[in-house]
């Protein structure tokens, strides 16, 4: 006659498919203010391929991208995000505005600003207005650029800009007193980054870069981590192979 085989008492489990086995899929940022230059927005395509990025938050660019680039500028070419992988927007304006642009990606809102100089201190309120009215209700966020207010001689523009993140439960991610910009008449911390409150935890290895740029501005670099579908399938960050 046919045993029936002996239970075994010490059988592996097989994990469930809900179950964590890996490091959270990451979403590399770079942002950078290019300072109107072609070579600096030449060397940000070569580091986007080199550094493994999947957003970029750009400033004062040399020009705007066509398709099949998937590149979201403002109204007036001050400020642009642009994507490795079309298929990762989820959401963007109906309409471009000044100086300011966004998109959805992968669940998370990102903003990119370009305060310019020449603003006058109306100007730089109502872009603030403006910039608090759109973020409204829009969570996770990161809002990121060249804010032109982070040193003294700004004034009241700086207590303009922390009001209005504090608004958005924002939480500035820059650390260290790396500057970020080195002009002729020296250096200073004028592009940050701002998160969520919510948001914040998730990201990681925030740093001034020190990738050369061809700008007189430095790039900053960080991570984010993805959260995953409530499904349990993870989400997925595509690479863009192509080049401008």
């Amino acid at each position: 006659t046919r045993r029936c085989p002996r239970p075994c008492v010490n059988r592996p489990v097989l994990p469930s498919c809900t179950e964590e086995h890996s490091s959270p899929p990451m979403m590399g940022i770079i942002q950078i203010n290019l300072n109107h230059c072609k070579a600096a927005q030449d060397l940000l395509s070569q580091d986007i391929r080199e550094q493994r990025i999947n957003v970029a938050i750009v400033c004062d660019q040399y020009k705007n991208f066509d398709p099949p680039y998937t590149w979201l500028a403002d109204a007036n070419s001050q400020a642009a995000i642009w994507v490795q992988g079309g298929n990762l927007v989820q959401e963007h304006p109906a309409r471009a505005r000044p100086f300011f642009t966004w998109t959805r990606i992968s669940g998370i809102y990102f903003f990119s600003v370009y305060s310019p100089p020449r603003l006058a201190d109306v100007e730089f309120s109502a872009l603030f207005t403006n910039i608090t009215e759109e973020a409204r209700g829009k969570r996770p966020l990161i809002i990121a650029g060249d804010f032109n207010v982070w040193s003294t001689e700004w004034g009241c523009r700086a207590t303009t800009l922390l009001d209005a993140l504090a608004l958005l439960e924002a939480v500035l991610l820059n650390t260290g007193n790396t500057p970020t910009f080195t002009g002729a008449l020296g250096y200073s911390v004028v592009d940050l980054t701002f998160a969520s409150d919510t948001l914040a935890y998730q990201v990681t290895s925030w740093a001034v870069s020190e990738l050369y740029t061809h700008s007189d501005h430095q790039a900053m670099v960080f991570e984010i981590e993805i959260a995953k579908a409530a499904s349990g399938t993870c989400a997925v960050l595509t690479q863009s192979a192509s080049r401008p």
